[in-house]
């Protein structure tokens, strides 16, 4: 599981939360699970961060960040006050309406405006502090753009990182990443960490189409999975 949820990471820039989450958790239970995937998402992306930051729009990635930040206590606050079934169907809703979006061909043209970055970082923090599902809004940020597929996995590759390394912060202050946890991280790290590198070998070989069809699928996969978790 770790070497393909790698591999995964490695060719697209996102999804490894979603397929190693459910399983981790299910597995060593919640606290545990959603923290070790967490550091393990950290560790693809470190042999694979080298390659992409040059193509980087920093900038951007700033605002989505800050605009995250805020994002995060709302999910937190919606969720203590909303029925669970309720916002599990919301967000599956949300995300499978992104993708019939994406899937019709539809497209914003030029650098997308402050308004709209500022947007879709909230969301990614408000789907954060809500259900640790910061990756839809950010994934249609990026693909509803007229970005070339390279540019649009680096800036993914990038954000994910520093989200990760926020909420494995938060983790650590409340004092709930657990010693055991660390070791299982750095017994698997290699694993997650060498199938990034053949997903980052294969990317080069992947058509734009290819690439946009297998985010759709991965978008589909996180709608379906809000349901089933």
């Amino acid at each position: 599981m770790a070497v393909f949820a790698g591999m995964v990471r490695g060719f697209s820039g996102f999804g490894a939360a979603m397929m190693m989450t459910p399983v981790f958790s299910a597995i060593h239970g919640p606290a545990v699970g959603v923290v070790l995937c967490l550091l393990l998402e950290i560790a693809v992306a470190l042999p694979l961060l080298p390659g992409v930051v040059r193509l980087v729009d920093w900038r951007r990635i700033g605002l989505l960040l800050v605009a995250a930040a805020v994002g995060v206590p709302v999910g937190n606050i919606v969720l203590t006050l909303t029925e669970p079934e309720v916002m599990r169907w919301a967000i599956s809703a949300v995300v499978l309406s992104a993708v019939a979006l994406l899937a019709s061909g539809w497209r914003f043209t030029g650098t997308p405006r402050t308004t709209t970055t500022l947007t879709a970082g909230v969301s990614s923090g408000f789907l954060n502090g809500l259900a640790g599902m910061a990756g839809p809004p950010i994934a249609f940020y990026y693909l509803a753009g007229d970005e070339t597929v390279t540019r649009v996995r680096a800036n993914l590759t990038t954000y994910f990182v520093f989200v990760d390394l926020v909420a494995v912060a938060a983790f650590f202050s409340r004092g709930l990443v657990q010693t055991d946890t660390l070791v299982l991280a750095l017994f698997l790290a290699p694993a997650v960490m060498a199938g990034g590198v053949l997903g980052g070998k294969l990317f080069p070989l992947a058509t734009d189409t290819f690439y946009r069809r297998l985010a759709l699928v991965l978008l589909v996969g996180v709608a379906i999975g809000a349901l089933i978790l």
